[in-house]
């Protein structure tokens, strides 16, 4: 019988975070540009998940934020003798806004000529891209394209929509779009393979005998200062292949559906507000549980006043760290501080400022509002 864990699929994020020219137009609404790589890594990464709950292997052909040439993506894949190749990506026409019913819109699915093995696994994939988001359907198009041509395996390179589509552009960086672009991306998959699609939350692990069940049901919120956050997972584990994201001091899981013995630890399988199930330490020292005493770190939570995030960004694009800056004009700013790269820190909004075709983000530092350009910041929503 075949098994998922049989096949090894290589997934591939187009473009690196930097690369020239692959970004939306200026976007009044955001005060920024959107880089077509914010969406590419995402979809990439909730793919991997998907695809890993389901039992499959997966290989990252371009695991960093540099622009991997397309020799080394498909070389690698080949090497590791993957079964299936998807690269991410989003269309583009002529780099500028027309205006609604003016722009080209829709996604589309790429492969190599005459390749009935590529065709095959696009359709699969295609059967369920129609079913998400309204999106106009372009079909499944023949090109001599690297990542389809070059892996020895059936191939295909996914536009998911157009960046100068402004209605468009803005679904890059919405995470329910991304996450719903992946799943369906890893349903087609499992049909071309055979096995079952395993959706988000059927993972079974048998709770230990005794636990106390009077967390269930109850909100579970992170006391962790640090400023990388504290980790959640997509599967009941502290490995970070399976690391889904991070919690600041203060946000949380509405919603514990159980407590588990995980590695010789514990963990909550909890639920966001959209009904995704995640698993994060249930050690009182990293988080507290709404209506239960903790034995240490009982932290009180932050004041209502104040600056309230909806999501935080991760620099990007910088030799070693990002300008903290005390308003959103960099020539006329002071500099409150630095943040390295690759680390988060939590956004009240953006803004177009001053003197900055990207724009600024707004962020919260050491309690109070500052500007990071916006350039420098990877968004995602809490």
């Amino acid at each position: 019988m075949v098994k998922a864990s049989d096949f090894l699929i290589a997934l591939d994020d187009g473009h690196g975070i930097g690369t020239a020219g692959k970004r939306t137009p200026y976007i009044q609404s955001l005060g920024r540009q959107i880089r077509e790589n914010e969406f590419n890594e995402k979809v990439t990464f909730f793919l991997k998940v998907e695809l890993e709950r389901c039992g499959f292997r997966t290989i990252l052909t371009a695991p960093t934020d540099e622009d991997t040439p397309l020799k080394s993506r498909t070389d690698l894949a080949n090497s590791k003798r993957a079964n299936a190749l998807v690269s991410n990506h989003f269309n583009a026409f002529d780099g500028k806004f027309d205006g609604p019913g003016k722009d080209a819109e829709g996604h589309s699915l790429h492969i190599y000529f005459n390749d009935d093995q590529d065709r095959r696994l696009a359709e699969s994939i295609a059967n369920y891209l129609k079913e998400g988001t309204r999106q106009v359907y372009r079909g499944i198009i023949e090109q001599n394209l690297h990542m389809t041509r070059e892996f020895n395996g059936p191939a295909v390179l996914v536009e998911n929509g157009f960046m100068d589509n402004e209605r468009e552009a803005l679904l890059m960086i919405n995470e329910e779009f991304q996450r719903e672009s992946a799943r369906e991306q890893a349903r087609g998959i499992c049909d071309f393979f055979g096995v079952p699609y395993v959706a988000a939350g059927s993972v079974v692990v048998p709770p230990e005998a005794g636990i106390s069940k009077d967390v269930i049901g109850k909100r579970v919120e992170s006391i962790y200062r640090g400023a990388e956050g504290l980790d959640f997972y997509s599967k009941p584990t502290f490995r970070d292949t399976y690391r889904a994201g991070t919690l600041k001091y203060g946000y949380g899981f509405p919603e514990i559906i159980r407590k588990l013995k995980v590695e010789g630890a514990y963990m909550y399988e909890v639920k966001n507000s959209r009904g995704h199930v995640y698993y994060v330490t249930a050690a009182p020292k990293f988080v507290k549980v709404e209506g239960i005493g903790q034995s240490t770190g009982g932290s009180s939570p932050p004041p209502s006043s104040g600056p309230v995030a909806i999501g935080e960004i991760t620099v990007v694009g910088v030799a070693n760290a990002a300008i903290i800056q005390d308003r959103p004009d960099r020539l006329t700013s002071k500099d409150l501080g630095t943040i390295a790269k690759g680390m988060t820190i939590p956004i009240t909004g953006s803004l177009k400022g001053k003197n900055s075709g990207s724009g600024y983000w707004e962020v919260i530092y050491n309690g109070r509002r500052a500007y990071i350009t916006g350039e420098f910041g990877r968004y995602k929503a809490y």
